[in-house]
């Protein structure tokens, strides 16, 4: 805790037997005071304000909340040892902690790591769970209020929001601090454990990273990014980074208890609580908290400052370290005096019969444990290989990242080769290969510094040019994603030509690549994490070069062994990898074009990792030794309104359709529930748009529709078409979609199946109307890329996307200018205000959310899904 400061003038001397020996610190409600009892132990002793002390209601309120406070169990807390609510000024007694805060370390030190971090997690995870097991809510949990002492992390000053709130005297105030509050604090509506769970991961993000998860400016400011933007992890890895995640969910319905939190890390640790009940997960908590080297969660480097000009939630990670132990263990002056958590204990000794190497490299750190037996590549009990991990996908139709451009293609790709930048779980993206991207204050000229020091897995360097020659081989290629997003860099008309190149227009200066946008674009970096943008060797030859999409020499955790096209791959860990080392030593790829394949080998458990395909869905629940990893994409599925012609045209036609839709349903039908229903035209995978607009979407309201439809003046007899792709992945929502439609409308609604080339035909054509179903995914995480090429005014039929033929110029004008400017929050405003305007005139109808679904096998850590569905190899390992 801080250093004590005097007693001031008009301080009490003393407060019942406790005699007050100087100040620990105040606040809105109350002073605390250290003190000492009668036998001379030191407690602190928090007195409420005499301003809320005058109201014997209050006064009754505030015993039984005491009552509640002083029946938590005693697990990494400032236990409460005595209260007084019948004096002059109640107050309440607790246990004096002789330590720092996880502010001052943080403020004085930096971010923690390895087991520091490992400490503070558990420690303080377990403080909630005993809180929340005795019914009381914290609702100012911070680093001001975790507690570094030698025998472990303490959270103090519980139960006191809760016991003012339950006065009525701040009944309507939010109680809390801002970084730190969660979206329902901040509505001023009902909170609960689920709040407290938010402030832990925002303050794990703090410990982890040494700055708030949604910033440190103006307090609007990060209420805006609390209640609409995903939050700033860092390089923050591993099971905690996925963890603190889900706390960080903007829906508290959505955040998992301190009691599944604790279980959670305190499985990836190896400490598997005694008995089920809560108490044994506690005292197991609490012994690893206090333990003088307990496991680690996964670890990250010091953050960095952010670049001039990047997003504030884009900060580069520094430059590659070496192979060496973090220095931790140094020790360094805490405000108030005494040792910081760093030097008590948190590095293993020599008596440790494991050995544990901590390798910090770029954002990765491996812990390998293990005395020989049973290390990856080992082989289990069973006979499994035990650094080996099976897939199951379908074929790749080419893996040169400057030509790859479908789903199978980028998931193998993205194992072999490490770009500029990639994306973060939320979307957010972060740099890798990049050590700093800053672009001017117009946002067209942009500058990328390369990272020195790390190779292709032949030995060559991977430098600018690299990294240029990869951009040149993509603008030649056939690839869909090349002309949406390099067409507006300057020099990309001359690089599409025959041995064209960017060079010149985009210039290359030692490590450092110069560009120029032919429009503004304040978000162009989140563009480089497609794989048109991956560094290539000197050898990759021409864009079509057959021999090099055979066996492709890249920079990422892994590079091949073997490569049968169309039947399976193998891949092996490189050692050359410039971000650490993947703990897996083989990963084979197996191909099948059939879903069901993957399904049957996950049951027989010779199957690690599988995308089961949409009709599979109900049938991958339950599957033993496997877990199913679910979560929302960028992605939706909506039916088109074409709106320049037919009965689309009105508006009343389109809401009523909009209205008669039971989202929740379809998403039932066609998906086993695991796509959800659309919550707005944005997906709520997109960054910053978790929260949909679209409150009509929420549920149907058929006689509403009725009424609309009836009064459109649309005869009864009309037909409306809904045009839909033939095997594409439309056709069986949009049959119970059309069906809903028909039950409830009673209008003609009926799906017409055509081939892939009569579809592009039918949406070109001047004459079409109906409705067409289809879904979307945009080439980047981006609200923008969602929206404008669906409904820009610029991308009308054939060249563009827009098939409503919907237009509206003030909607134009905000992507414009979310586009140009480079304050996130002007941004997302802007963004918002587009999105409504198109969602109230009913532009497109959306129906369902698409979703990632997928299998993982239970025997490794570190295997998730990434922001694409992809698997998280590189940090996964055998437990």
């Amino acid at each position: 805790m801080p250093g004590v400061a005097p007693l001031q003038r008009g301080d009490p001397e003393r407060v019942g037997p406790y005699r007050l020996v100087g100040r620990l610190g105040e606040g809105g409600q109350g002073t605390v005071f250290l003190a000492e009892g009668g036998s001379g132990e030191r407690v602190a002793v928090k007195m409420l304000h005499a301003r809320l002390s005058g109201d014997a209601r209050a006064r009754s309120r505030f015993a039984a909340e005491v009552k509640v406070a002083q029946r938590v169990a005693p697990f990494c807390t400032a236990r409460v040892l005595d209260a007084d609510v019948e004096g002059e000024t109640p107050y309440i007694v607790s246990e004096y902690i002789d330590g720092p805060s996880l502010q001052a370390v943080s403020a004085a030190e930096g971010p923690l790591s390895g087991p520091a971090l490992t400490r503070v997690a558990i420690g303080t995870v377990t403080a909630l769970a005993a809180i929340h097991e005795a019914g009381v809510v914290h609702r100012d949990f911070k680093p001001g209020n975790v507690l570094l002492a030698s025998d472990g992390p303490r959270l103090i000053d519980f139960g006191i929001a809760r016991a003012l709130d339950a006065t009525g005297t701040l009944s309507s105030t939010a109680v809390g601090t801002p970084a730190y509050m969660a979206p329902e604090q901040i509505h001023g509506h009902r909170v609960g454990p689920a709040t407290d769970m938010f402030a832990w991961g925002a303050t794990m993000v703090h410990a982890a990273t040494g700055r708030p998860a949604f910033g440190q400016d103006s307090i609007p400011a990060v209420m805006h990014r609390i209640l609409n933007q995903p939050p700033d992890l860092g390089a923050l890895t591993g099971p905690l980074r996925d963890t603190v995640a889900l706390c960080l969910a903007k829906d508290p319905a959505q955040r998992p208890s301190s009691h599944t939190v604790l279980l959670r890390l305190l499985h990836e640790v190896g400490a598997v609580p005694r008995v089920a009940e809560p108490v044994g997960a506690l005292h197991q908590g609490a012994e690893v908290a206090a333990a003088s080297s307990p496991p680690t969660l996964g670890e990250i480097p010091p953050p960095p400052t952010r670049p001039p000009g990047a997003p504030w939630a884009a900060a580069p990670p520094p430059g590659p370290a070496p192979h060496v132990m973090p220095d931790v263990h140094r020790q360094a002056p805490v405000p108030g005096g005494g040792r910081s958590l760093r030097d008590i204990g948190v590095l293993a000794g020599g008596a440790v019969a494991a050995v544990v190497a901590l390798v910090l490299l770029g954002t990765y750190v491996i812990i390998e444990l293990g005395d020989g037996a049973g290390t990856a590549g080992g082989t289990t009990g069973g006979g499994r290989p035990r650094g080996q991990l099976t897939m199951s996908m379908p074929a790749p139709e080419a893996i040169d990242p400057s030509s790859g451009q479908w789903s199978a293609d980028r998931t193998f790709v993205k194992q072999l080769f490490t770009g500029l930048v990639d994306l973060t779980p939320e979307g957010v993206w972060r740099p890798r290969l990049a050590s700093s991207i800053v672009h001017d204050e117009q946002c067209r000229g942009w500058t990328i510094r390369v990272r020195g020091g790390t190779t292709f897995s032949d030995g060559e360097p991977v430098g600018a040019e690299a990294v240029l020659r990869g951009w040149d081989r993509a603008a030649q290629g056939d690839s869909y994603a090349a002309p949406v997003l390099m067409g507006d860099i300057e020099g990309y008309d001359r690089a599409t030509g025959p041995g064209g190149s960017f060079s010149g227009p985009v210039r290359v200066e030692g490590d450092t690549l110069r560009l120029t946008l032919t429009e503004p674009d304040c978000r162009f970096a989140a563009r480089l994490a497609d794989p048109i943008f991956f560094p290539v060797p000197a050898g990759a030859g021409a864009h079509d070069d057959a021999g090099y999409d055979a066996r492709p020499i890249g920079n990422g955790p892994f590079k091949i062994e073997s490569y049968r096209r169309g039947r399976q791959a193998v891949l092996v860990r490189n050692d050359a990898w410039g971000f650490g080392r993947a703990r897996l030593d083989r990963v084979v790829l197996r191909f099948a074009a059939d879903p069901a394949a993957g399904i049957a080998g996950a049951r027989a458990g010779d199957v690690d990792w599988t995308e089961p395909s949409t009709a599979f869905f109900a049938q991958v629940r339950g599957l033993t030794d496997h877990t199913l990893l679910h979560r929302p994409s960028d992605g939706a599925q909506f039916l088109v309104p074409i709106t320049a012609r037919g009965p689309m045209r009105r508006r009343e036609v389109r809401e009523a359709v909009a209205l008669a839709l039971d989202r929740r349903r379809i998403g039932d039908l066609h998906a086993g529930g695991l796509m959800p229903p659309a919550t707005g035209l944005v997906p709520t995978g997109t960054p910053g748009f978790s929260q949909g607009a679209c409150t009509p979407c929420a549920s149907p309201d058929p006689e509403r529709a009725k009424t609309l439809m009836a009064g459109s003046g649309l005869d009864q007899g009309t037909e409306i078409p809904i045009l839909v792709r033939e095997g594409g992945s439309s056709l069986r929502w949009a049959e119970i979609a059309a069906d809903q439609l028909r039950r409830t409308l009673g209008w003609r609604f009926r799906v017409v199946q055509v081939t892939a080339a009569e579809f592009n035909d039918r949406i070109a054509d001047d004459s079409a109307s109906g409705l067409i179903a289809m879904g979307w995914l945009p080439d980047y995480p981006s609200a923008h890329a969602f929206l404008h090429p669906l409904l820009g005014g610029d991308q009308k039929p054939p060249e563009g996307g827009n098939h409503a033929r919907w237009r509206n110029d003030r909607f134009d004008e905000l992507l414009r200018k979310a586009r140009g400017t480079p304050d996130d929050a002007t941004a997302h405003t802007a963004l918002r205000e587009a999105e409504r305007i198109a969602l109230n005139d009913w532009a497109l109808i959306p129906v369902l959310n698409l979703s990632h679904v997928r299998l993982a096998a239970e025997r490794f850590t570190g295997l998730h899904a990434d922001f694409h569905g992809d698997p998280t190899l590189a940090t996964t390992a055998p437990r």
